[in-house]
């Protein structure tokens, strides 16, 4: 069966009620950047994380100073979520970084297949996979696929998939007194412009309280920029709400922890920002929609948690607000919400575990109360599922399946996937169950600005700064980070062209087999199964496609 027969199949033999029953509200949290130790649904000593890398002694770095010391998380909504519904443990982000791993949610398909990108660099050519691999306007995507089914589409939170730079806050400076009046009404002049932008680019019906990209990317005055989880809350409780009566479905992408993980353990000083600061502008009074935020302090203290654990608290009462909206209208036993990462800190930017996240989701009456996948799942697979739980047809080739069956603990109607692609910068990787295999091919000019780096940090004794894709971190003073996202110290072999994981013992990957001879099996297999997955898509990548 080829994945568009796939799409075309009727959705009765798992969901024989869609004709006599109400189709699913859904509801997809999307957190930025969050890790496995940010929540307290899974084991961090054995899914890949900063903290239980440092606990179970497999960290390649000196610092130690991202984990956390106190690894107890107060997370008890998201917990929840677990507990009444499923537990997704390999779920994976095909690209680890924002744009790309969004554009999969969106659109069911690989990052490198987005129409502006192949524009960038046309079939053919050998591409880097940065922030560029962007929605088209009027594309295909869950917004515009759900909307034919009779659903109402929302968003809410940080968009980051394509925006004209036009919208950003023109002529207002990083000094600009926040509180000043005309440059607050500047200031909403260029959202409302930028939310229609993105109202029309996707299709949403409501699109609000939105990030356009980063909080420090919207062109707001220096105190501006901060993270307003409350004012994210607020416009998915008023969505619901207005949508009630309706089938509705949900995107809500929250800018926190963003590179948390960077600093010292996390940041909890966002917290103490205004909570009136909005990418809108000034607003006449905070949201009441969360529990104060001085109240989240009061709660860990309670429990005699670390302070510094505040930001994901502070997530799990978004996640909580969301939840009694949903119950508020009395829906909640036919709605679906799941929460899940857009990719995790650790290994950002590249194709080592940062791809697998944390996901869960609950259904109540649908999905098993307790539940576990541990199919090899994925971000593209979201627009084929919440598709197949609409009942509607996706109009485009998707690389994506359906895992409707294993979400509510069915038999799957087809064999499932054994290995996955991953794709980031000039990194391409095959994942199976057991397997990884990465493959490092930069162009000869890209090496070479490497090998000069490497040297001129062992002339100076610094560390050093220019990653796979080429590009020297732009900000190498950082905590002493060196390679950005503090690669290189999260991964001995980060430069390795050939890499080989044995993920059941050595789940945080610092083992390189790839050139150990009783291995050479494996590794030819994994390579075999990357070179068949590149050719489907319109790229080259060194040896392994002849495009």
């Amino acid at each position: 069966m080829t994945r568009r027969d796939l799409l075309r199949t009727s959705s009765a033999a798992l969901f024989p009620a869609a004709g006599t029953a109400p189709r699913p509200n859904i509801v997809f949290i999307y957190a930025d950047d969050l890790d496995f130790d940010e929540i307290d649904c899974y084991d961090i000593d054995r899914v890949p994380c900063i903290t239980g890398a440092v606990r179970t002694g497999n960290f390649a770095g000196g610092k130690t100073h991202r984990a956390y010391p106190d690894p107890r998380m107060l997370t008890p909504n998201i917990r929840r979520l677990s507990r009444e519904g499923v537990t997704f443990t390999r779920f994976t982000i095909t690209t680890a970084i924002c744009t790309p791993s969004r554009y999969g949610v969106l659109t069911g398909q690989y990052a490198s297949r987005s129409p502006e990108f192949c524009r960038k660099y046309p079939p053919g050519t050998q591409p880097v996979i940065r922030w560029d691999t962007t929605l088209a306007p009027g594309q295909e995507n869950v917004a515009r696929v759900l909307k034919r089914a009779g659903y109402t589409a929302g968003m809410v939170g940080k968009w980051h998939c394509g925006m004209d730079r036009r919208y950003a806050a023109q002529g207002i400076r990083p000094d600009t007194d926040p509180f000043d009046r005309s440059a607050n009404e500047q200031i909403a002049r260029n959202y409302s412009e930028g939310a229609r932008h993105i109202r029309e680019r996707a299709g949403w019906d409501y699109a609000e309280s939105l990030y356009f990209a980063n909080k420090e990317d919207a062109g707001l005055p220096k105190a501006m920029q901060v993270h307003n989880l409350e004012w994210i809350a607020d416009g998915a409780c008023r969505f619901i709400r207005q949508n009630r009566a309706n089938p509705f479905f949900l995107y809500v992408p929250i800018t926190v922890p963003h590179l948390g993980a960077m600093e010292d353990v996390s940041d909890s000083s966002w917290l103490r920002a205004d909570p009136r600061f909005t990418p809108a502008g000034l607003l006449d009074r905070a949201s009441s929609v969360m529990p104060p935020r001085e109240d989240i302090f009061r709660r860990l203290k309670d429990a005699q948690i670390d302070p510094r654990n505040a930001p994901s608290t502070w997530i799990d009462d978004l996640v909580g607000a969301i939840l009694k909206a949903v119950e508020d209208t009395g829906a909640a036993d036919n709605t679906l919400v799941m929460f899940s990462s857009d990719h995790q800190s650790r290994g950002k930017d590249t194709c080592f575990e940062s791809t697998r996240v944390p996901c869960v989701a609950r259904w109540p009456k649908r999905i098993p109360a307790g539940s576990k996948v541990d199919a090899l799942t994925a971000n593209i697979d979201l627009l084929p599922t919440f598709a197949e739980l609409a009942g509607v047809t996706i109009a485009a080739p998707v690389d994506g399946r359906s895992f409707a069956a294993q979400l509510t603990g069915k038999p799957s109607p087809d064999p499932w996937r054994d290995h996955l692609l991953l794709e980031c910068s000039n990194i391409r990787a095959v994942v199976t169950e057991r397997w990884k295999y990465i493959a490092n091919r930069p162009a000869a000019e890209v090496w070479k600005r490497i090998e000069n780096d490497a040297l001129e940090a062992a002339r100076t004794g610094r560390k050093r700064y220019v990653a796979l894709d080429g590009v020297r971190n732009p900000h190498p003073g950082f905590a002493g980070e060196g390679i950005r996202y503090y690669s290189l110290e999260d991964f001995p072999h980060y430069f390795d062209r050939d890499q080989l994981y044995d993920l059941r013992s050595d789940v945080f990957e610092q083992h390189n087999l790839a050139g150990d001879p009783s291995y050479h099996s494996i590794t030819n297999e994994m390579q075999d199964r990357l070179r068949s997955l590149l050719a489907r898509l319109p790229h080259k990548f060194g040896e392994f496609t002849g495009k």
